[in-house]
């Protein structure tokens, strides 16, 4: 082509060098015509919905939380629980705290062992999806992983709960996430409750423990919803010797008014939201473990 176009004189050239040029940019303008149909014209407004798989597609969120089914008795209320542990036990309280209507969602500590141990917090956000995420890619089946304000997320499903594992900036490997993908296991009791299981190198806390200089016992977290407040949580968690392990877990110290815990036996209650909230619940809530 070189040798066909210097072979002309230089007006030719010029001329062929302009049809050229014009024949390249008209290239993209063809395709965009080509590739639009007769509606595809651009207009004003609101962005596009978000792709499928996106955390903002309002259909890839639903309530992950478990309403038990209440028994009254005068001014009081009581629930089964199952822990993540599998523990049962049964909740009495003041009617007025709602903890039924609440609902609990289930979190415990777990770590991964080998070269790079690492702590991480197991737990389920309120509508399955970490807030303001978008979802990266499948990780296996049931596992997929997520964009998130401080990080990334692997989102775990398990029947009809979701269960999060946040990563943190000193960050698993890939092959890590991989491994605790395949080693999680989780299965819902017939009352709705998600009891947790794993196999190595991927190992759950065990009542008492305390991981990352904090709580990490299996436990139940009540509230976060609107109903009587965004703030108002409590939480049970399961403490052998709970005087020597008991610690307010974090989710219930980031955001609150005021928090305070006691001791029940081996499970430490604690609570945050308005001082008057938290004083009743601990006065009130008692818990009888059964298994």
């Amino acid at each position: 082509m070189r040798d066909v176009i210097e072979a002309g004189t230089p007006r030719r050239r010029r001329w062929i060098g302009i049809v050229v040029l014009a024949a390249v940019l008209a290239v993209p303008a063809v395709s965009l015509l080509i590739s639009r149909g007769p509606d595809d014209r651009p207009a004003a407004g609101p962005p596009p919905a978000a792709a499928p798989g996106s955390a903002t597609d309002r259909q890839d969120r639903a309530p992950n939380i478990l309403r038990a089914e209440a028994r009254t008795v005068g001014d009081e209320e009581s629930i089964d629980v199952v822990f993540p542990d599998g523990t049962k036990a049964g909740v009495r309280y003041p009617a007025v705290l709602r903890l039924a209507a609440r609902g609990s969602r289930p979190y415990q500590g777990a770590w991964i062992s080998g070269e790079r141990a690492m702590f991480r917090k197991l737990y389920a956000p309120l509508d399955g999806l970490p807030e303001g995420g978008t979802r990266i890619r499948s990780m296996t089946g049931n596992v997929s992983l997520w964009t998130a304000r401080d990080g990334q997320v692997l989102i775990f499903e398990f029947g009809r709960w979701r269960i999060a594992l946040q990563d943190r900036r000193d960050g698993l490997t890939f092959e890590q996430r991989m491994e605790w993908a395949h080693a999680l296991k989780g299965r819902v009791t017939r009352e709705g409750y998600l009891v947790l299981s794993a196999r190595d190198p991927v190992h759950l806390s065990k009542p008492g423990d305390r991981l990352g200089g904090e709580p990490a016992g299996p436990g139940l977290l009540f509230g976060g919803e609107l109903l009587g407040g965004r703030d108002e949580l409590v939480s049970l968690v399961l403490t052998p010797d709970c005087e020597r392990n008991s610690g307010i877990p974090p989710e219930l110290r980031r955001d609150a008014t005021y928090a305070d815990g006691v001791c029940r036996g081996d499970v430490f209650v604690s609570a945050a939201g308005q001082e008057a909230f938290v004083r009743a619940a601990l006065r009130g809530i008692k818990v009888k473990l059964t298994e």
